[in-house]
């Protein structure tokens, strides 16, 4: 169906993104945006989204462990409403001083940036965002590993590593070496008909590869379409589990608490109040899987009123407690 007045792209200008280059970087990511973008388009039958690869100069920029490959423009001529930083590769926290020494010229090109321009980076090119200072007083997030070198390093930026996806004013972080994902999926949501993302979803994306219990299947911000739904994951997310009720997420979202309640069930099948439950105990079993942390740590960063209510809710919602879902799903 063509587009008309009330569908997203045409209310929306392209957005012109420009996908950095830079000595040492992980490009997988970039490509996969640009053949998102590419899709986008396609399935549209208008320009979402407009590609650029940029470079802090024209001169070939030498991949990790890949091929050099030439920016088609210098950053600051880009005239980006977007940028986006991939990852670099890091096998230690400890290895952080020598590529934010090394990558200088970066980290310096993306400071120049006018403020209107927002930087995007995921996994550990997080990094240089926040060594640019565009994360500075701002929520991000990053690949967990890196947790406690980038809160003692980078201390006035605002680490939210229980969240996948932060959104903030000028720069929007993801952690996951595949966060390239839900930065573009944030971005087209924006910008397509729920069906047109929905498309986009059940052609390109690829599922995490840990498999998730059953219980958390559906609570991903890349299963959702619904553009409200996905505002609420989002506050959710960043909201203390013994603060959350369905009247105060209504009021941040706009809606009427029976509307969001009617929206919830229809997209989820379950109450307003059970999904965002399943939401902080998603977030409590990727903590569990994804760091060491002690259950009443884990409790205390995600807000529920104590250990013990963590993990009575997570082993009513899972059959199994969280030391032996840590041990049946974490990474070893």
């Amino acid at each position: 169906m063509p587009p008309t007045a009330s569908t997203p792209q045409s209310r929306t200008q392209p957005l012109r993104l420009a996908l950095l280059l830079y000595p040492g970087c992980m490009p997988t990511g970039l490509f996969a945006a640009a053949d998102m973008a590419r899709a986008a388009n396609l399935r549209a039958q208008a320009s979402v989204v407009d590609i650029c690869w940029a470079g802090v100069d024209l001169l070939p920029v030498p991949t990790w462990q890949g091929p050099a490959l030439a920016p088609a423009v210098a950053l600051q001529h880009a005239g980006a409403d977007v940028v986006l930083v991939p990852g670099l590769w890091l096998s230690s926290p400890d290895q952080l001083q020598g590529p934010l020494q090394q990558l200088a010229p970066v980290i310096q090109a993306l400071r120049a940036l006018p403020r209107r321009t927002q930087v995007w980076s995921y996994c550990a090119g997080v990094v240089l965002a926040a060594a640019s200072g565009r994360l500075r007083g701002q929520g991000a997030t990053a690949t967990w590993w890196l947790r406690a070198a980038l809160e003692q390093q980078f201390a006035p930026v605002d680490w939210r590593f229980d969240e996948p996806l932060v959104v903030g004013p000028t720069a929007t972080t993801a952690a996951g070496a595949n966060g390239y994902l839900p930065l573009m999926l944030h971005a087209l949501a924006a910008r397509l008909t729920p069906q047109a993302l929905t498309d986009l979803q059940e052609l390109l994306m690829l599922p995490r590869p840990r498999t998730a219990h059953p219980a958390f299947a559906g609570h991903d911000l890349m299963t959702l379409t619904d553009a409200d739904l996905r505002r609420a994951m989002l506050w959710v997310q960043r909201s203390p589990a013994s603060d959350l009720r369905l009247p105060a997420l209504a009021q941040a979202l706009g809606l009427s608490p029976r509307t969001l309640a009617r929206r919830v069930q229809a997209h989820t099948g379950l109450s307003a109040a059970l999904w965002m439950r399943r939401i902080k105990l998603r977030q409590a079993s990727e903590a569990l899987c994804d760091t060491p942390l002690p259950l009443k740590r884990i409790a205390e960063d995600l807000g529920f009123a104590s250990e013990a209510g963590l993990h009575r809710a997570f082993r009513q919602a899972t059959g199994q407690t969280p030391l032996a879902y840590r041990m049946a799903h974490g990474a070893r």
